[in-house]
């Protein structure tokens, strides 16, 4: 970043976490923020779509209200099978004695994109692990869009796309990791490129989990494309490995990043976070 508007931004040590997106903030106690820190979080956020801020001490309270600022605290539309008891904003993704509780999520995805507005952006709070094993993968939506021609960007920029749970539900249901969903919402169109309106960066906007196909054509004429578009997404150099460490938290913008949890323990390891998602507005 070449400037610091906010005086809150000098105190901070911001170290890239890799070349495609994503730094960690250190100097900060999301628990305890104040108005200028909040909008400097903000700005960090559109610049660097995943921010980790290490040692952090949350209460429930805590988690909340600093995701509070960037949006309502909304629940997940259709995963019950864990909240925290008394706070129902926090859902519990956790595996533990060869179980996992609210889904593996070893695809890449964005959540929520099968809703009308889907979520800004998510809060994880890392409360179990083992160091090294369990990690969280994200990609730059931004980057990968970057990367295409001017001609392939202009002819994304005219289309929409259609975004369904459906998908999730079939995986949700037939794996028996979740109580089962019984209903799935109508399915919802999206730009297929997203502009931030903060920072009038452009972005690709679809994933494999809930975008079933461009609108107005069939899956098996939109998946060459889709599928060229998630290889660019998720090469090598445009992603950045989190590797876990009890009491991280993790910010991360779901408008421009896509993510993916690796499957690489074992039975009796303990992984527990504790996710809250800020709303979002409708993509444009």
């Amino acid at each position: 970043m070449n400037s610091r508007p906010y005086p809150a931004l000098e105190a901070l040590s911001i170290s890239p976490a890799s070349g495609a997106l994503g730094a960690v903030i250190e100097g900060l106690d999301v628990g305890n923020l104040d108005s200028e820190e909040i909008a400097a979080v903000r700005m960090l956020l559109d610049e660097y779509s995943v921010l980790v801020f290490r040692d952090q001490n949350l209460t429930p309270e805590d988690q909340i209200a600093f995701t509070a600022n960037f949006g309502a605290v909304e629940q997940h539309p259709l995963y019950r099978s864990a909240i925290l008891d008394g706070y129902p904003e926090i859902l519990v993704l956790e595996h533990k004695n060869h179980q996992w509780v609210n889904g593996r999520n070893d695809v890449w995805h964005s959540d929520v994109t099968f809703s009308e507005k889907p979520p800004l952006g998510s809060v994880l709070y890392c409360r179990a692990i083992t160091e090294g094993l369990g990690d969280t993968l994200f990609c730059s939506m931004r980057q990968a869009y970057d990367t295409l021609s001017p001609g392939m960007q202009q002819m994304l920029g005219q289309l929409t796309a259609e975004h369904s749970s459906a998908r999730m539900v079939v995986r949700n249901n037939s794996e028996g990791y979740n109580v089962p969903i019984d209903d799935v919402p109508p399915p919802v169109n999206h730009p297929v490129v997203r502009t931030n309106l903060a920072n009038g960066k452009k972005n690709l906007f679809v994933n494999p989990i809930y975008t079933i196909c461009f609108s107005g054509m069939t899956e098996k004429e939109s998946d060459p494309l889709l599928n060229y578009l998630y290889e660019q997404a998720t090469r090598p150099d445009n992603i950045y490995r989190h590797r876990w460490r009890v009491n991280d938290v993790v910010m991360f913008d779901n408008r421009c990043a896509m993510h993916y949890v690796v499957l690489d323990y074992g039975p009796e390891m303990h992984r527990l976070m504790h996710r809250t998602t800020a709303a979002g507005d409708k993509p444009v």
